[in-house]
C-alpha cells in the first residue's frame, strides 16, 4: 500500500471523537469490520475477495484512498465490474481481480472477463455494507454509497459502448435480452422427477459398470487397456454424495465439512445438524429431516469404510464424506493431509457421475444428456427445493428445509405454482366473456 493512501488523512473521515471503531487507517478500519461481521470462514472469504477488489480499484486505479471515495469513484466501480482493466504501471504483481477469457475463441488472446450480474449484485452489496459500517462506527463522515441508485446492471462506460459499437439504447436491449436468458438457465439446474429417478436409477443399472474416466480423459482408443472399475468405497460415496446431498440439501462446503456425530436420530427419523450459511457457532444447528435413500445410502457408505452401519454422536472426527482408504498415490503429486475431502473434490466427484451417465441417459431423451454434462453438485439442492415444490409442499416448510434466510430465494422454486394461478385466473377471465 502507498502510505499516502492508506487513508490515515482520508477527505471523508469522520472526527476522532466520534470514531467508536478505534481504527487510524482504512487497512485497520478494513481488519475491524472483518473481524466484527465476517464471523465464519465462508463469509471470511467472500468479504475478502470483494474488499480486495475495490481496494486495488480505489488505490492503483483510481488514486484514491477508501476514506476519500466519491460518488464518482463508486460509480465507476460499478462500471469496471462489468468492463475490467488495469492500468499498465503500479497495479499489484500477481494479483487478478478476475477470470481470463479467449476472445475471439482461439486466437490465443485472452482478456479480462467482467462479472456476471449476480456476481456484481454480491459485490456491490458488499461495499455497501461496508460502507455502511465505516459510516455508522464514525470511521466516515458520510456514507457516499447513500447517494447512489441501485445497482440496475445495465452499468457501462461510454468508452465500453464506443469498443462495443453500440448505441445505450442497443446495450440496454441487450442486457433484458441476457436478463431473460438467465432466468431461463435457471430452470435447467434442477432435474426433473422422472430424470432424477434415472439417475438414481442409474447407480445399480447393468450398463453401470463404474469404469468412469477422470477429467480429461474424453475418449477412449481401442489400443488402450479398459479403465479400472471403481473400488466398492468409492462407488458408495459417490452413492452417499448424490442421495445424501439431495436429501438434505445441503451446499458443497456444508457436506465436506460435516462429521458422522451431526447425523443423529430423532425419535424414529434421522436428521442431519448444519450450522451453515449465514450461521455462527454460537447458534443453534439447523435441523434437517433425512429421507430413507439418504441413509441407506449412508449406511452403505459406512459399512464400505469398515464403519458400524448407524452414525455414532461420539464420531466428531469421522468425517461424513471421506478420502479413500488408502489414499490412492499420484505421480508428481502431494495429496492434501487430512481424513475428509474437500467442497471441490466433492463437486468434481459428482460432475464424473453426471458426465459418464450422460449419453446413457441421452438414449432416453437428448435433452437429459445436455443437462447432465453441465451439472455440478449445486443441482441437488436446486432439485430438492423444486421437487417440493412441485409437491405443493408449504413454502414455509421449503424454506426451513433448504435453510433460507430470504422467502424471496425459496420462492424461485415455486414459479411454476405462480404461473398456475395467473393462468387460472386468465381462464376465468375468458370463460366469463365467453359466457
Amino acid at each position: 500500500m502507498p502510505e499516502a493512501l492508506i487513508g490515515a488523512n482520508g477527505t471523508q473521515r469522520g472526527l476522532p471523537t466520534t470514531n467508536s471503531l478505534g481504527a487510524d487507517n482504512d487497512v485497520q478500519a478494513i481488519l475491524i469490520w472483518l473481524s466484527t461481521k465476517a464471523k465464519n470462514n465462508h463469509t471470511r472469504r467472500a468479504y475478502l475477495l470483494e474488499i480486495r477488489r475495490f481496494l486495488a480499484f480505489m488505490v492503483w486505479i483510481r488514486g484514491r484512498a477508501i476514506s476519500s471515495a466519491t460518488d464518482g469513484d463508486l460509480e465507476a466501480f460499478r462500471v469496471w465490474l462489468t468492463n475490467p482493466e488495469l492500468p499498465t504501471q503500479g497495479w499489484p504483481a500477481d494479483y487478478l481481480p478476475f477470470k481470463l477469457m479467449e476472445t475471439p475463441p482461439g486466437s490465443g488472446l485472452r482478456v479480462l472477463q467482467g462479472l456476471a450480474i449476480g456476481s456484481r449484485q454480491r459485490a456491490d452489496s458488499t461495499i455497501k455494507g461496508f460502507f455502511k459500517y465505516l459510516h455508522e462506527g464514525g470511521y466516515l463522515a458520510m456514507n457516499p454509497y447513500l447517494r447512489l441508485g441501485k445497482l440496475t446492471g445495465e452499468e457501462i462506460s461510454q468508452e465500453a459502448l464506443q469498443s462495443l459499437a453500440l448505441t445505450p439504447e442497443a446495450y440496454t436491449r441487450q442486457q433484458r435480452q441476457e436478463a431473460i436468458a438467465r432466468d431461463n438457465s435457471k430452470a435447467d439446474k434442477a432435474f426433473s422427477p422422472d430424470m432424477w429417478r434415472w439417475l438414481t436409477g442409474f447407480l445399480d443399472a447393468p450398463e453401470n459398470d463404474w469404469r468412469i474416466p477422470d477429467p480429461g480423459e474424453t475418449g477412449k482408443r481401442d489400443d488402450m487397456p479398459p479403465l479400472p472399475r471403481w473400488p466398492i468405497e468409492r462407488q458408495e460415496r459417490l452413492r452417499c454424495m448424490l442421495l445424501f446431498g439431495y436429501a438434505s440439501a445441503g451446499r458443497r462446503a456444508e457436506l465436506a465439512e460435516t462429521t458422522m456425530n451431526a447425523v443423529v436420530r430423532s425419535g424414529q427419523r434421522w436428521v442431519w445438524k448444519v450450522v451453515g450459511k449465514g450461521r455462527k457457532a454460537v447458534d443453534a444447528p439447523d435441523r434437517v429431516t433425512l429421507n430413507e435413500a439418504a441413509m441407506n445410502a449412508l449406511m452403505r457408505y459406512r459399512i464400505a469404510r469398515g464403519l458400524p452401519a448407524y452414525p455414532d454422536s461420539t464420531e466428531k472426527d469421522v468425517p461424513l464424506i471421506a478420502k479413500l482408504t488408502p489414499l490412492r498415490i499420484r505421480k508428481n503429486r502431494q495429496l492434501a493431509t487430512g481424513p475428509g475431502v474437500s467442497a471441490d473434490h466433492l463437486n468434481k466427484e459428482l460432475q464424473r457421475y453426471f458426465h459418464y451417465a450422460a449419453p446413457f441417459a441421452g438414449q432416453v431423451d437428448p435433452e437429459w444428456e445436455a443437462h447432465l454434462r453441465r451439472a455440478a453438485s449445486h443441482a441437488l439442492r436446486h432439485t430438492r427445493g423444486t421437487h417440493f415444490a412441485l409437491a405443493n409442499i408449504p413454502i414455509a416448510t421449503t424454506a426451513d428445509q433448504l435453510r433460507h434466510k430470504d422467502p424471496r430465494t425459496t420462492a424461485n422454486y415455486y414459479v411454476h405454482i405462480q404461473d398456475e394461478e395467473r393462468a387460472q385466473s386468465v381462464d376465468a377471465v375468458d370463460e366469463h366473456i365467453n359466457r
